[in-house]
C-alpha cells in the first residue's frame, strides 16, 4: 500500500482538478451525490475512508452529517483541508491514517461509511472492508465502489500493462472485481446489497451498450450501496 500512497501523493493536485475538468469524474460525483443525499442521515455521523481530496465528505457534511474523513497522503488530506475550509466549517474532522489504523475509529460508530476507488490498492481489500463494518451502526449503510472486473475496458487494460507497462496506475492495482464477486463476498459477512450502478464511461464502449442496458460491460467503476442483514 506504501507504493500506491506515494503515487497518489504525487499525482494528488492533478486528481483533484479532475472533478473540475474530466466528465467521468463530474460523473461520479453526480452519482455519489444522489447516493449520499439518500442514505445521509442528518444530524448522524459518517466516515470517509480514503477521502482524498474531500469531495465525498464535503457532500456528506453538505446533507447534514457530521463527518470524519482520513486519508494516508498527507498531499490528498491538504488539498481536503483546502477544499472544505469554510464550506463546512465543523462538520469535518480530517486525520491522518491508513485503512487499518487501530487508533482511529476507538468504538466509534457511523450511520454511512463511505469509501470511494480506494479498496482496489489493498493487498486484503475484505479485512479493510471488515475493519469498516465493525464502525457502522446496526441500521447504518456502507456505500463503497471499486473498479468493474467486467468491463471489456477494464480487460483491456490489464492485458494492455501487462505487455508495455501503462497505464502507470495498474502497477497499484490489485484487485478488479465483479459485481458478482463482491455480492458473494457481501453475504458471507451477512451484508445485502441494497442497489449498485454502474459508471464512469469507456470510450467507445459505454454510449453503445449503455443505449443496449449493457452498461456491466463497459462502464469502468460501479459503487454498491450495502447493508446488515
Amino acid at each position: 500500500m506504501s507504493d500506491a500512497i506515494a503515487w497518489h501523493t504525487t499525482i494528488a493536485r492533478s486528481f483533484a482538478d479532475r472533478y473540475r475538468h474530466s466528465p467521468a469524474f463530474r460523473e461520479r460525483e453526480a452519482v455519489w451525490r444522489d447516493l449520499i443525499a439518500r442514505y445521509t442521515k442528518p444530524g448522524g455521523h459518517a466516515l470517509d475512508a480514503g477521502c482524498g481530496s474531500g469531495v465525498m465528505a464535503a457532500l456528506a457534511a453538505d446533507r447534514g452529517a457530521h463527518v470524519l474523513a482520513f486519508d494516508a497522503s498527507p498531499a490528498m488530506l491538504n488539498l481536503a483541508a483546502e477544499s472544505l475550509h469554510g464550506q463546512t466549517a465543523g462538520k469535518v474532522e480530517l486525520q491522518l491514517a491508513e485503512m487499518g489504523d487501530p487508533t482511529l475509529l476507538q468504538e466509534r460508530s457511523f450511520d454511512l461509511i463511505l469509501c470511494s476507488s480506494v479498496m482496489e490498492y489493498l493487498d486484503d481489500w475484505w479485512a479493510a472492508f471488515d475493519w469498516l463494518a465493525a464502525s457502522l451502526a446496526p441500521s447504518g449503510t456502507i456505500l463503497l465502489s471499486m473498479p468493474n472486473g467486467q468491463s471489456l475496458y477494464r480487460r483491456t487494460e490489464r492485458t494492455m500493462f501487462r505487455l508495455t507497462g501503462r497505464p502507470a496506475y495498474y502497477r497499484h492495482v490489485r484487485a478488479v472485481p465483479r459485481l458478482v464477486d463482491i455480492e458473494h463476498g457481501l453475504r458471507q459477512r451477512g451484508f445485502c446489497l441494497n442497489e449498485h450502478r454502474f459508471y464512469a464511461r469507456a470510450p467507445v464502449l459505454s454510449p453503445i451498450l449503455r443505449a443496449l442496458g449493457l452498461e456491466r460491460y463497459s462502464d469502468t467503476l460501479f459503487v454498491v450501496a450495502a447493508r446488515r442483514i
